[in-house]
């Protein structure tokens, strides 16, 4: 495996794998990331980076740079480690023999790779079922007995920003309710609450209702985001290259 890349590039989109941020911690929340080990899987044209858990799937692109000998590949890797070596400017990675290379104009770095992801069942489920098109009138398709049906394109920062604000009420537990007109996010706890009302660039679906917690408002970055769910189901979340799909947070 051969390929060029920025670092500076690499490093947003790790981050954006990472989900660091504000979780749900019972009445709480708490600082944390997804997983800390990624896996970057290099096309020819573009390195895709992974990362999963039991129940959230994450994944972002970035174009490579041109290069002779470019050559596709996958592996895992800490990504702390990884982030602790990975420079601001251009960089070749280099995979042989199970030896990955960090190489830059300064230096070079031999880091260790991992056998596997810690979730790569829940990463190769994911990448073989799911299918989800920017074309808002095709349901998601996350298994085969699983499609969401009510989908809603939104700015990506009026959607940011009401996160933001839903945050404010210290769980990270975040509603989404779409009304069949516009998409309401709110967050409660106790007798706090807030809610914005955004109104959809476009939307398709019946009504429906679900929860979630996680910190995605931190990296959406296309100038629309489309979300996909039914009543307590997955999310599905585009926003540019980057992709979630999140299980719900279901009271019991």
């Amino acid at each position: 495996m051969k390929c060029k890349i920025n670092g500076n590039n690499l490093r947003d989109k790790i981050d954006s794998v990472l989900l660091k941020g504000k979780w749900n911690n019972g009445a709480n929340s708490k600082s944390s990331i997804l997983c800390p080990s990624i896996v970057i899987s290099v096309g020819e044209t573009y390195v895709r980076v992974f990362n999963a858990n039991a129940s959230t799937f994450v994944s972002n692109d970035l174009e490579t740079i041109e290069i002779d000998n470019h050559k596709a590949g996958k592996f895992a890797i800490d990504s702390e480690i990884l982030l602790k070596y990975l420079p601001k400017e251009d960089c070749i990675f280099q995979l042989e023999d199970n030896i990955f290379q960090l190489i830059s104009e300064r230096k070079t770095v031999n880091l260790p790779i991992l056998e596997r992801h810690e979730n790569n069942d829940s990463i190769l489920f994911v990448n073989k079922h799911l299918d989800v098109s920017r074309d808002i009138n095709k349901n998601v398709i996350i298994s085969e007995k699983t499609q969401l049906k009510t989908r809603i394109k939104v700015s990506s920062e009026e959607l940011s920003n009401a996160l933001l604000d839903c945050e404010a009420v210290g769980n990270s537990v975040f509603q989404l309710d779409y009304d069949g007109i516009n998409l309401n996010v709110s967050s409660s706890n106790g007798r706090e609450m807030v809610l914005v009302k955004l109104e959809p660039v476009e939307s398709v679906g019946e009504k429906a209702t679900m929860e979630f917690s996680a910190p995605i408002h931190k990296y959406l970055n296309g100038l629309t985001t489309i979300i996909s769910f039914n009543d307590e189901s997955p999310l599905s979340i585009i926003s540019g290259k980057l992709k979630v799909l999140r299980a719900p947070r279901i009271e019991v």
